[in-house]
């Protein structure tokens, strides 16, 4: 797992860290990567199509 390094709005981790406060995420970096998680499934067609018409070298 590589490790990276992010820049939120004060609102932005103050409304992930509720979720951590109210149980739903153990951590800030879960609910983050689980952001990613939906992200990605959400855009997967679209990625899969754009690495499709990449040209081989």
């Amino acid at each position: 797992m590589r490790k990276i390094s992010i820049r939120l709005t004060d609102q932005h981790y103050e409304m992930l860290e509720a979720l951590v406060q109210m149980g739903e995420y153990a951590s800030v970096s879960e609910a983050i990567r689980d952001a990613i998680r939906k992200l990605l499934a959400e855009k997967a067609k679209l990625i899969e199509r754009q690495q499709n018409m990449r040209p081989y070298i």
